[in-house]
């Protein structure tokens, strides 16, 4: 049986636009985050207004509790507005906050283990996250890759969750994960042959 993996990146890549009161397009991230470094409530409302649906949806597919995702939320803006100053590259916020989320998702991972947390908990599969409608196909589909991704080491099982899930790019992955381009590929590569190889397995059942 072969997964078709790509299949579950979103059908657009279009993101949400912020407007003014005015109904202007907002401005460009750079500029809001040299406006933010000011302290200006408009240009911070306008930062979480823009990105904090796609930090939400990053900790929702990875933690798959909605729960603990808008905790991660809440903890992402918080923590970035703090320390802004060390952006380095304004134009890159989006990534830079998704390396946030991440940080946050792997410190709530760290404490499930903690508490003995096991992939058996009732936690969301990939066809309650995914965009659009499941079908059974699908669905059945889905539940082999989560079966993959829940044996995957945690440095394998983010990138490909950001990359096929979210829809980030190849960069967008590297920025978040904190890791170089040729690390992002190398682990893809090896996730998309892990989940391969569990499928084929399950089909020779």
């Amino acid at each position: 049986m072969t997964v078709p993996v790509i299949a579950l990146r979103p059908t657009s890549a279009a993101r949400p636009r912020v407007v003014d009161v005015s109904g202007a397009v907002a401005v460009a991230d750079a500029e809001l985050v040299a406006r933010a470094r000011t302290r200006d409530p408009w240009a911070e409302e306008m930062i979480y207004r823009r990105h904090a649906p796609q930090v939400a949806s990053t900790a929702r597919r990875l933690l798959r509790d909605p729960v603990e995702a808008a905790d991660v939320v809440q903890e992402t803006f918080l923590i970035a507005f703090q320390k802004l100053e060390a952006l380095t590259e304004p134009a890159a916020l989006r990534g830079w906050l998704a390396r946030i989320a991440v940080s946050r998702v792997h410190r709530r991972w760290r404490w499930r283990r903690v508490r003995f947390w096991s992939a058996a908990t009732e936690d969301e599969g990939l066809a309650d996250v995914v965009d659009g409608g499941v079908t059974p196909d699908r669905r059945a589909e889905l539940a082999l890759i989560d079966d993959a991704l829940r044996a995957m080491p945690v440095k394998l099982r983010v990138p490909w969750v950001l990359r096929h899930v979210v829809g980030f790019s190849l960069d967008e992955v590297a920025t978040a994960c904190d890791c170089s381009l040729a690390s992002v590929k190398r682990y893809l590569g090896r996730a998309e042959a892990a989940v391969a190889v569990h499928a084929g397995e399950v089909a020779r059942g």
